[in-house]
């Protein structure tokens, strides 16, 4: 019974060991491969180095030229040694040269115009709409049986009569917000220009 007991012991022990055994060799693994690397690191430390050196070198050689361009510069004012005029100044149209806004903005509110006038008849062209039977049975070719037509009252009236107000209300305002905007517009071009 000792014995096997022992034995038990002495089994972990190994057990223990062994596992030891296999962290050291993991660790001494890690190691050989850093110490692979270490040249490789150190040559990129030194390159570092020396390139820092390098650009150290250089911006102190710029802030010397700086500040002798600087004394220098206050000499000659002070000095009065040369005298600069300006021969021929820059020159700038306060006219844009492209493009011509009173030109763009009605040509641009035409095509708009024109691009809805189309959209709307593509759409009448898609999805037509009948008004009498005749014209109906022409399109298609098919026999009607009948037809429901609609009886105008006061009432549908007035909403068609309220209907067509807000459209012309609402192209009054389109026309002159239209012509405000290029009043406004041509008013600063002209300002612009006599400035």
């Amino acid at each position: 019974m000792e014995l096997r007991s022992s034995l038990a012991i002495a089994d972990s022990r190994v057990a223990t060991l062994r596992t030891r055994v296999g962290e050291y060799e993991s660790r001494q693994a890690r190691q050989k491969e850093l110490m692979k690397s270490m040249p490789q690191i150190e040559a990129e430390y030194t390159q570092l180095n020396r390139d820092y050196e390098i650009h150290k070198k250089n911006y102190s050689q710029l802030v010397d030229r700086r500040e002798s361009a600087e004394l220098s510069g206050d000499l000659e004012s002070a000095g009065s040694i040369a005298d600069f005029r300006l021969i021929d100044p820059p020159r700038a149209s306060p006219n844009p040269v492209a493009p011509n806004r009173l030109l763009l903005l009605p040509g641009g509110l035409i095509l708009a115009l024109a691009a809805g006038l189309f959209a709307a008849f593509v759409a009448s062209q898609l999805r037509p709409v009948f008004f009498d039977g005749k014209s109906l049975r022409d399109a298609t070719g098919l026999p009607i049986l009948g037809t429901v037509s609609l009886i105008p009252n006061e009432t549908r009236r007035l909403k068609e009569k309220a209907s067509l107000r807000r459209f012309i209300l609402a192209t009054v305002g389109l026309v002159l917000a239209y012509g405000a905007g290029i009043g406004l517009l041509s008013f600063f071009a002209n300002r612009v220009a006599g400035a």
